[in-house]
This record gives C-alpha cells, sequence and structure tokens, in this order.
C-alpha cells in the first residue's frame, strides 16, 4: 500500500503545547510553560484513559517531566537545578519556538501533497534529470565547506563520548521527616515567625522537599499557622495558639 501522510490527526506533544500557550495568546517563555503545565497533563490523562500510541504516550511523558521541572522551578524560587535540568528547559523552549516557526512550512507541504504537487529546493536538479535518476545525487549548499564539515564530524564524536556510561558513588546522608518536624518545633522555642527560604536555604533539593513535607504535616496538627502573601511568594511560618497551649501544659 502506498504510504499516506495524515498531518490533519496528528497531535505531538509540542503540537500541544504550542496550541495550549497560543490559547492563552501567551508568549513562548518558561513562565507560560509553567502555566500551561496543568492542561497539559489533563491532555496526556485523556491518552492514557483512551490506550492511545505507546510511543506517542512516552513522547508526552519525556515532555510533561521537563513542564513539571519548570512548575517546580516557578512554586518554589529557592530550589537549584543542576546544570544538565536548566539545559533541558532551555531546550524544550528553542524546540517549541524553532517549532512554532515550522508550522506554516508544515502547512503548505500538507496542501502540497494532498494535491500531489511537487517542488524542488534547488533549480540545479530540473537541469539534471532528477526525474529520471532520482539516487544517487548530492548538492551541497553554498556555505559548505570543509572546516564546517569537519567542525559538524566533531559535534558528532562528542555527542557519542557524552554517551559513554559513568559510574559514580553517592553518598547522601539520610534524614526523616520526624527529624525535620522535631528540627522546626525547636526553631520555635526561640522565635514566634519563621519562613520556608530560611529553613530551606543552602539545603538540597531532598532536604527542602523534605522541609516542605514537615512543615505541611505540623500546619495540619495545628501546630503552625502557614500565611502568604500573593502566589508564589514565599511562605511565612507562625507558631499557632495551640502549640503554645501545648508547650504550657507539657504536651510537646
Amino acid at each position: 500500500m502506498p504510504y499516506e501522510l495524515k498531518l490533519k490527526t496528528f497531535t505531538g506533544p509540542l503540537e500541544k503545547l504550542l496550541e495550549l500557550i497560543e490559547e492563552r495568546k501567551l508568549e513562548i517563555s518558561e513562565v507560560s510553560m509553567a502555566q500551561v503545565t496543568d492542561d497539559f497533563l489533563k491532555y496526556l490523562k485523556t491518552l492514557t484513559d483512551g490506550h492511545a500510541d505507546l510511543r506517542m504516550i512516552a513522547d508526552f511523558i519525556v515532555t510533561a517531566s521537563r513542564l513539571i521541572l519548570i512548575k517546580s522551578k516557578y512554586l518554589l524560587p529557592d530550589l537549584t537545578l543542576t546544570g544538565e535540568e536548566e539545559t533541558q528547559i532551555k531546550d524544550l523552549e528553542s524546540r517549541l519556538r524553532l517549532y512554532q516557526k515550522l508550522k506554516p512550512a508544515m502547512k503548505m507541504l500538507a496542501k502540497l501533497w494532498s494535491a500531489n504537487g511537487q517542488e524542488f529546493s534547488r533549480p540545479y536538479f530540473l537541469s539534471r534529470g532528477f526525474e529520471a535518476n532520482p539516487a544517487g545525487i548530492f548538492y551541497p549548499g553554498g556555505e559548505l565547506d570543509l572546516t564546517n564539515l569537519a567542525g559538524a564530524m566533531q559535534n558528532v564524536f562528542e555527542s557519542i563520548q557524552a554517551l559513554t556510561m559513568e559510574t559514580e558513588t553517592i553518598r547522601e546522608k539520610i534524614m526523616t521527616l520526624e527529624e525535620k518536624m522535631a528540627e522546626i518545633i525547636e526553631r520555635f522555642k526561640t522565635a514566634t515567625e519563621t519562613n520556608f527560604a530560611n529553613l530551606s536555604s543552602a539545603k538540597s533539593r531532598g532536604e527542602i522537599i523534605i522541609i516542605f513535607l514537615a512543615i505541611l504535616h505540623l500546619a495540619r496538627e495545628q501546630i503552625i499557622r502557614l500565611e502568604q502573601e500573593k502566589d508564589f511568594s514565599d511562605i511565612i511560618i507562625r507558631k499557632s495558639d495551640r502549640e503554645a497551649d501545648q508547650r504550657e501544659s507539657g504536651e510537646i
């Protein structure tokens, strides 16, 4: 059977992400991608419920993971990302901008395909019997020279070397949620107020997550009160009245 191109039914992760951004009339940026993350995850849920192609779902999951990373960065402004994670964020942004520029060309090619139209990018082919001998023709662009070709090959070699497996021994101190809760309660023996930035300053990512879970647990138990002046601002932590009463009675 002849190959059949069906662009109208195609929906890739970049296509969907760009669609969500354009629906909100936003410019492509890390902030806009953080804002549409929830909508993208809801769309991904519809794919998994509908038993879509596993390869396509995998592509969506990869993009979703980077969007969650971007949103986490803005929810926790003090969160320090690794160089690789920062590169992944910039890579997604640049790929999305490139895809936006290519969309008009994709529509034009789809129109030509549906009309059985033919286009040749270089007049050279028209004078060399391209239709009669479509194979074995290589026509480099005018900007290609030995230096550019050598540089391209060097980039290929460096990319292959970057994929070489490396081993590294990681030793990390094990900490518990209970320990962090006790540290926060101990802090309130000499203070009535603190904030999340002070508690998480100079801490590793894993420790920041445990601290965040600890303050949520203490807030649920009404030992502390949490306040936030506006979206994405620092979290203010205050000792609750219940916690003060418990200290006076010797319960904690």
